[in-house]
């Protein structure tokens, strides 16, 4: 009985020891050495021929040096990645990837098969952030200023940028697939080109499912903000007799959406509260004009506000037949019934939608306390 219970004991202390020779062995002896990595900053993919070339924004872990571009191709995505070991004989390292740009040419083939190793990849972060090039994306990466590439900090902050300027859209990785894969919904990207030596965010790329499809202005992409309730900044500019050319700053806005259905098909109500400042203006001569003037500034931004959102609407769902707004996730929600019924034909029904707008603007009155000039 005492041979079994050494025997059983030396099997045991012979399996614990497997095992911590197996653990030290993958935490000491399959180490990456730091200096043997290369930091991804971010990527681009173009479609050029049968192949995709792939830009690659690099910085070195241990050297502290400037950003690097190295262009590799292949069949797929990840055949091209893989071709950056073989060119450096470093191990890429995707977790400090920032952005990703996809060419044109990506978006009018379909998005979804260049964008699904950075969705599958482990390494790969939901939070990217991905933008769309109004041509080639290796433009963008090639760009130098000052002979040195452009910091890829730099096209992260223009992802952030609409709280500014008030129509830039912000689109991550795992943005881009709720709405392509969501019900309702159409994914949208912000567009980038090169101007001069700097790259600029130029409007809002539009998807049927995974297609680019159309262009939405910056005017027309900060009715996109509004609508989709992230505007958060940006300016207006009005015109009365009275005050001239007025610009305005939007402080703050709420928007509610409400859908229903009239014969058999949807209709939707959209209703915009906008807080604004005026930022400049001509001179106002007195009190009771003053309040005149105000007056018909909120008049001239509502109308101005109110025919925007229409014509923006009729070029997406109406021209286009995309739905960036999310109009039929709303459906989904609260038109259970009928979305059962024609969920899958909303693509059809986008051209017959009827919409109700009511937008009001409220300036305040700041300037009144001032004296006029004269």
């Amino acid at each position: 009985m005492d041979l079994k219970k050494r025997r059983f004991a030396a099997i045991v202390g012979t399996g614990i020891l497997s095992l911590i020779v197996l653990i030290a062995a993958s935490i000491f002896g399959g180490q990456i050495r730091l200096d043997d990595r290369m930091l991804i900053q971010g990527v681009g993919v173009d479609v050029q021929g049968d192949e995709v070339l792939v830009s690659v924004h690099i910085s070195q872990p241990v050297e502290q040096g400037e950003i690097q571009l190295q262009q590799v191709r292949g069949t797929t995505v990840l055949e091209a990645l893989n071709k950056l070991v073989q060119k450096s004989g470093k191990t890429p390292l995707y977790s400090h990837n920032m952005v990703v740009v996809f060419g044109k040419s990506c978006g009018e083939s379909g998005l979804e098969k260049f964008l699904d190793f950075f969705v599958r990849y482990y390494e790969a972060r939901p939070s990217v952030h991905l933008f769309m090039a109004q041509g080639e994306a290796r433009e963008i990466f090639e760009l130098q200023k000052d002979g040195k590439y452009a910091d890829t900090e730099d096209l992260a902050r223009i992802a952030h940028s609409g709280n500014a300027n008030g129509w830039t859209v912000n689109t991550r990785v795992i943005d881009f697939v709720n709405q392509l894969k969501g019900e309702g919904t159409s994914p949208y990207l912000p567009v980038l080109a090169v101007e001069g030596e700097n790259v600029q965010a130029v409007g809002t790329a539009l998807f049927q499912e995974d297609r680019y499809c159309a262009e939405l202005s910056p005017e027309e992409s900060r009715v996109l903000l509004l609508v989709t309730k992230y505007l958060s900044g940006g300016q207006l500019v009005v015109q009365t007799p009275q005050a001239g050319k007025v610009t305005m700053a939007f402080q703050s806005s709420q928007v509610s959406l409400e859908s229903g259905i009239q014969e058999g098909g949807p209709v939707f109500t959209v209703k915009a509260d906008c807080e604004m400042e005026i930022s400049s203006m001509g001179v106002i001569g007195g009190s009771s004009e003053g309040e005149e003037t105000f007056s018909q500034l909120e008049g001239a931004a509502e109308k101005q506000l109110k025919e925007s959102i229409r014509q923006t609407l009729d070029k997406t769902l109406r021209e286009y037949q995309t739905d960036p707004f999310g109009f039929g996730r709303l459906l989904f929600q609260q038109q259970t019934h009928w979305w059962k019924q024609e969920g899958e034909h909303w693509k059809e029904w986008m051209q017959k939608v009827e919409f109700a707008l009511e937008v009001e603007v409220r300036i305040n009155r700041v300037e009144q306390e001032l004296s006029p000039l004269q």
